[in-house]
């Protein structure tokens, strides 16, 4: 353990999400398409001598938390996701850890869990555990369930560390002993070309905390809400087909999908959506866009919309001047990387 490990990390927008909720998937399955971005999450790893534990976020105003021992490490702490880790690998020094993300907070990006993955891809690297890819998706998952007291999705886990590029991910139910299934879909460069230019990614500029929504979403499934079970099945169902098309090539076929799974999604729960996601949708669509939503669990974030061309740049204007940030997005098709 002597070398400095760096990991860059993609984060993703999803086609087809919330259907990864691991109570739901578990009883009846969860189907979700992604796609991995060029928009990263990076860490570097260093071993230090001393013994100590020092963690930098220098997105979040510099902060810097110092742990005097591996056995002081706290996931109730200061960046407590990144404690927890740390505290489930054996180091035989200190160490110094810097993670930052390229996109805000609350982008319904799926940047917690990405950081997550890359500290485990960095510490896997210093230990030489080996870990296998689902390995690593599952010690995060345990890791975010300790730290951030959730046990909501797995899709954010396991994108980044299965490789880039656009895949079907599919949760069997437990009674099929089959765990989880992940289907890289098979696009030739044009394909892949003719679905990145069709997409315009804007940030809403409303950052919101996914908590709320998930846990109403949470408790929907345990009482047994019909907008919310038959929701979640529709937006896997929707998953399938969407799978379907991009096997048969048919990426035309995206754009209506994405709108069928919205109103699915907004019928989740009230704080999916509000006045200023709405008028961003309806500028979108009234510019060209031919389906849309917002990616994540909903209240804010990032907006995803299907354009074909040339519609994507009269959308992409018509964003910019309703006050929305467009970012300019290519598909990842490396994944996970380490050096």
């Amino acid at each position: 353990m002597a070398r400095t490990v760096n990991v860059r990390s993609p984060l993703r927008v999803d086609f087809v999400g919330m259907t990864d909720y691991l109570p739901a998937c578990r009883e009846f399955g969860g189907s979700i398409v992604n796609a991995t971005i060029n928009k990263y999450i990076y860490a570097t790893a260093t071993p230090r001598d001393d013994g100590r534990i020092v963690l930098n976020a220098p997105d979040h105003d510099d902060l810097r938390v110092e742990v005097a021992r591996h056995g002081d490490l706290n996931p109730d702490g200061e960046l407590g996701l990144a404690q927890e880790i740390i505290r489930r690998f054996e180091l035989p020094g200190g160490l110094e850890l810097t993670t930052y993300s390229q996109m805000p907070g609350g982008a319904g990006l799926g940047s917690s869990s990405t950081i997550a993955t890359c500290i485990i891809a960095a510490l896997n690297v210093l230990t030489g555990w080996r870990l296998t890819s689902h390995e690593m998706a599952q010690l995060a998952i345990d890791c975010e369930t300790v730290a951030l007291k959730t046990t909501y999705g797995w899709q954010d886990q396991y994108s980044p560390v299965t490789g880039g590029g656009v895949k079907y991910m599919r949760y069997w139910p437990d009674s099929t002993g089959l765990g989880v299934e992940i289907e890289p879909m098979p696009l030739t460069r044009a394909k892949l070309g003719a679905l990145q230019r069709a997409l315009v990614v804007c940030y809403s500029g409303i950052s919101r905390p996914a908590g709320a929504i998930l846990h109403a979403v949470a408790q929907g499934f345990v009482d047994g809400t019909p907008a919310v079970i038959d929701g979640l099945q529709g937006m896997s169902e929707r998953a399938d087909r969407m799978r379907l098309a991009l096997l048969e090539g048919r990426v035309d076929a995206v754009g209506p999908l994405l709108s069928e799974v919205w109103e699915l999604h907004r019928g989740l729960h009230p704080d999916v959506s509000n006045e200023a996601i709405e008028t961003l949708y309806d500028v979108a669509i009234s510019a060209g866009a031919v389906g849309g939503r917002v990616c994540g669990a909903g209240g804010g974030g990032t907006m995803m919309f299907f354009c074909p061309p040339p519609a994507d740049y009269h959308v992409a204007r018509a964003l910019r001047e309703a006050g929305a940030q467009v970012f300019d997005v290519a598909i990842d098709t490396t994944g996970l990387l380490v050096w």
